[in-house]
């Protein structure tokens, strides 16, 4: 259910997400749904934002020890494998909750990218990136991968995807010191 929550919110956001249409394509029944989130649509679909939250933060926190990298390769590789699964059709659904009608969804994206961002900027740190620079270039990076997931939505190809992770390689490579192009 949490999975087919969060594939709903990053399709067509959480103001979209119906638990009725959910639980018809997940083959569960409706009162399943609601009895295992008794807050119904707004705490499937806050628990759906969360559970992506960690897995990502998961993915960024493998960089740690120096692999700054590998690890934005494998964050945007996570985000393109979700764009190709989707035809394009889905993106990144904490974005989605960031844009929701519900203040409650919006404050768990800003959580959620506030995860992001103290991880991102902790493996940086580790990597090498100067203290005073790493929140700047974390911040950069998810802003521009976020960018780059709607940019490639709308374009129905990895191409901008692709194009803004290597200028962001780039630009680690000079931030982290020691490191070269690819």
């Amino acid at each position: 259910m949490i999975l087919g929550a969060a594939k709903a919110i990053a399709t067509g956001g959480i103001d979209a997400m119906s638990l009725r249409s959910l639980a018809e394509s997940e083959g569960v029944p409706l009162g399943s749904m609601y009895h295992h989130f008794p807050g119904g649509k707004a705490a499937l679909a806050e628990e759906a934002v969360r559970f992506v939250g960690v897995q990502v933060t998961e993915l960024i926190e493998q960089g740690r020890g120096g692999h700054a990298r590998q690890a934005l390769l494998a964050f945007a590789d996570r985000w393109r494998r979700v764009l190709d699964a989707s035809d394009y059709r889905s993106g990144c659904p904490v974005a989605a909750a960031a844009t929701s009608s519900d203040a409650r969804q919006r404050q768990v994206a800003r959580e959620v990218f506030a995860d992001w961002h103290r991880a991102m900027s902790s493996m940086l740190v580790d990597a090498g990136v100067d203290r005073s620079r790493a929140p700047r270039l974390a911040r950069t990076i998810l802003a521009a991968t976020e960018g780059a997931l709607a940019l490639a939505r709308a374009a129905g190809s990895s191409q901008p995807l692709d194009e803004v992770t290597d200028e962001l390689y780039t630009l680690l490579g000079d931030a982290v010191p020691g490191q070269g192009t690819r």
